[in-house]
């Protein structure tokens, strides 16, 4: 079994875990989390430090890194995390948890974490580093690009885009066809009906 660790200890590493334990193909080694003490105990799993460690871990050997901080409408500290354990020369692995249902004929880039529930229809792409939460749907033909935060019960209809860094709250609906741009912001629980511009936030029904 491969080895990995953890970049965050709060509540997102505590679904990570239960995921990558449901997965069974790693051994999670421990968290990083400069938050946290170390030795701390989070779901079983030992605080080792900062992410200064990163350099030692690397020097014996690791090569699997897990980006297990959440986020809450601003993905940039997510991203920042990917970008600095690629350039520490980390593979980061996408997760899928075995009760997602993923069509064979989509693709998951490196460093995705699909949670459990979660539907991703034909011909789809999810991005590198994009959390696709609990129960979410993403519709056939939908490109989503990499450090995006799909929450929880979202449903993406079909044929839909959604920008680099952009996050989409809990229970959002995307209408078929709508192509939302990066670094942009759905509430939870609005419907998405046209467009959303780059930087842009919109909320409620219909959004805007």
């Amino acid at each position: 079994m491969e080895k990995i660790v953890l970049l965050g200890g709060g509540g997102h590493a505590k679904v990570i875990i239960d995921l990558i334990n449901a997965c069974g193909s790693y051994e999670i080694i421990g968290i990083m989390d400069a938050q946290l003490a170390s030795g701390v105990s989070v779901s079983g799993v030992t605080v080792l430090g900062n992410d200064s460690v990163l350099p030692e871990l690397y020097g014996k050997g690791l090569r699997n890194a897990c980006i297990a901080v959440g986020s809450v409408k601003d993905n940039s500290k997510r991203k920042a995390l990917y970008e600095k354990v690629k350039n520490a020369g980390f593979l980061v692995p996408a997760l899928i948890h075995p009760s997602a249902v993923i069509s064979g004929k989509s693709q998951i880039r490196e460093g995705a974490q699909i949670m459990a529930g979660v539907i991703v229809q034909t011909d789809s792409t999810i991005g590198e580093n994009t959390i696709v939460n609990t129960g979410a749907i993403v519709e056939h033909d939908c490109i989503v690009r990499s450090h995006v935060h799909i929450c929880p019960g979202a449903v993406i209809s079909g044929g839909c885009t959604i920008g680099e860094i952009s996050f989409i709250g809990a229970g959002a609906t995307v209408l078929q066809g709508i192509k939302i741009g990066s670094n942009a912001v759905v509430g939870a629980g609005a419907v998405v009906v046209k467009d959303v511009a780059d930087n842009q936030t919109v909320k409620g029904i219909a959004a805007q």
